[in-house]
């Protein structure tokens, strides 16, 4: 009787602590899936509202983690992008004003000898819509064995030119020899409204001069014919179909005569229907006092357009008589007024060679062909 209690005790015991582990290991099973137990839920209603508790149902336990709401960018990683004061400006590109600017500032040049100077001359014209200040305007080569600078600067300098103005600043040279060849040429420097640096410069201005540094040498033809025995000489033979002979001839005359040669010799004559005329000249260089002959030759038909000329130089200094030639040969081939003998525009040529008349610029008389 006492073995059957032991044994019945024993197995009670057993089934005891086989429902405490059962248990246990429910309570554990929940603590891992986050469940609690909300106690709140066995509290009746009215005690609820007494203590102040809230009778919202809370999410259960049991809801899905794909089925909670979440916040797409961690705040953590959320970058503010507010400028700095001062340089969201200052970085800011720089507007300018649109490309006329650049290619309506121009730099043009001229030159002549007046008197025993040459004058060069650039003008500026600023055709832009915007006004440019700080010009400069400054030699940048010149021939310096022919030419001195009459003043001590090289340069001249603007404060401002508007719009649609200009300056033009002279420069006088000085000859330093009796033949002058070579080329100025002058830069121009400016700034324009957004204060950014502009540099161009002229075309070159050549100079071939010798005739308008001469003087007239008088002298008998006996003496002319013995100086050109011991002088060197060059030649050279040019066409014009612009004029008759006898234009060529008179042209001739007055163009001897602007280049400071005395007239030892001129004769005009015709023969078979064919027009002949020579003249010759001397003179001499200011600063050297070397000599400088011309002889011309001139045929062509009688009263028809078209002449050949010869034009022969000789002189003492042989440097002259290439610049001499080529000086002789632009102005016998340039277009002149009748009357008065000054040049003409191209566009006055053009209208003389279409059969217009056309009126002197310089004594206003009227030109036909």
């Amino acid at each position: 009787m006492i073995l059957m209690l032991q044994i019945l005790d024993s197995l009670i015991n057993g089934i005891l602590i086989f429902i405490f582990l059962l248990l246990a290991i429910i309570a554990i099973g929940l603590a891992c899936s986050g469940g609690r137990v909300d106690r709140s839920e066995t509290i009746p209603t009215s005690v609820r509202k007494e203590i102040g508790l809230q009778t919202e149902k809370r999410p259960s336990s049991t809801i899905s983690w794909r089925e909670i709401p979440r916040d797409p960018i961690s705040r953590q990683s959320v970058r503010t992008q507010r400028p700095i004061p001062g340089v969201s400006h200052a970085i800011r590109q720089i507007q300018r004003p649109p490309t006329l600017l650049e290619k309506k500032v121009k730099a043009m040049r001229g030159g002549e000898f007046v008197g025993n100077r040459m004058r060069f001359k650039v003008k500026v014209v600023n055709d832009s819509p915007y006004m440019i200040t700080d010009v400069t305007v400054y030699l940048l080569s010149y021939p310096k064995d022919a030419l001195r600078l009459g003043g001590k600067e090289d340069d001249c300098k603007f404060s401002k030119i508007e719009p649609g103005g200009f300056r033009s600043p002279t420069f006088d040279f000085l000859p330093t020899q009796d033949c002058v060849k070579g080329e100025i040429v002058a830069g121009v420097s400016y700034v324009d409204m957004t204060g950014k640096a502009h540099t161009l410069s002229t075309e070159p201005f050549v100079i071939r001069a010798v005739c308008d540094l001469l003087i007239p040498d008088q002298v008998t033809p006996e003496d002319f014919a013995l100086k050109l025995k011991s002088y060197e000489h060059g030649e050279i033979v040019i066409k014009v179909e612009e004029w008759t002979p006898k234009e060529m001839f008179e042209k001739a005359l007055r163009i001897v005569d602007e280049c400071n040669f005395y007239e030892v010799h001129s004769n005009l004559e015709t023969r078979d229907g064919i027009i002949f005329g020579t003249l010759s000249g001397l003179a001499k260089g200011k600063y050297t006092g070397k000599s400088v002959s011309v002889e011309i030759s001139i045929s062509g038909p009688e009263e028809k357009k078209g002449a050949s000329c010869t034009i022969k130089v000789s002189g003492e200094d042989q440097a002259m008589i290439l610049p001499a030639i080529d000086d002789l040969k632009e102005r016998l081939s340039a277009w002149l007024c009748p009357m008065c003998g000054s040049p003409l525009t191209l566009d006055n040529v053009e209208k003389l060679r279409d059969g217009k008349v056309v009126v002197c610029p310089f004594c206003s008389v009227s030109i036909g062909r």
